[in-house]
């Protein structure tokens, strides 16, 4: 569903906030409902409000691969900025609410205003250190050594089942995981649904898997 944006309850975080009305429109999408489709005219990137939706691509052989998952507060699509068809599908994991930023708005406000283009730029840049950090999470293969990674990176910011599902691993895993890092000392329980590191990680590249 798409609706005029309330701007009286949405705050979007710089250089967004200086859009204009008529280049933000509000999305709502059902849980497995698809926001695009591969192949459909890209109309601008999203910021996700609530909730958290799954890129995925469909391969030549016809299996489905999850390229990305965006969560609240993290943008979507941007490569849609520079080109004239969607890559890949954006589907709903959960119940979410978006805002698209027009393509051709952001380009124009990107062409005439300096500012702008040099904070999105920096945003970009940061989305892609964090999509390589994450790279290198997944390949660490120990549970409880990658949840306590991710503690620490200040990945835990809503369910522990979507911070499950970002991480790559099972709500049964992730929450075995919690609870052996609890009893050994090295997080602490919050309150529900919360925890934090007991003390600092170490802030060096994950430990990759051993490849034989």
């Amino acid at each position: 569903m798409i609706c005029d944006l309330d701007h009286k309850h949405v705050t979007l975080p710089s250089p967004f906030d200086s859009l204009k009305r008529g280049a933000l429109f509000q999305h709502e999408a059902a849980v497995g409902e698809a926001v695009f489709r591969q192949g459909d005219r890209a109309e601008g990137m999203f910021f996700v409000l609530s909730g958290e939706i799954e890129l995925r691509r469909h391969t030549s052989a016809g299996t489905e691969v999850v390229l990305h998952r965006a969560s609240t507060g993290e943008t979507f699509a941007e490569a849609s900025l520079f080109a004239e068809k969607y890559h890949c599908d954006a589907v709903a994991s959960s119940d979410s609410k978006l805002v698209r930023f027009d393509r051709k708005a952001v380009l124009r406000k990107m062409e005439n205003d300096s500012t702008f283009a040099m904070e999105i730029a920096a945003r970009f840049a940061k989305d892609v250190q964090a999509g390589r950090r994450q790279v290198e999470l997944l390949n660490v293969r120990s549970a409880r050594e990658r949840v306590h990674i991710a503690l620490s990176d200040g990945w835990l910011t809503g369910s522990v089942v979507a911070f499950a599902r970002r991480i790559g691993l099972t709500q049964e895993a992730t929450y075995r995981a919690l609870a052996e890092l609890v009893d050994a000392g090295s997080v602490r329980k919050a309150g529900r649904g919360r925890y934090e590191p007991c003390s600092p990680q170490r802030t060096s590249r994950p430990t990759p898997a051993k490849t034989s």
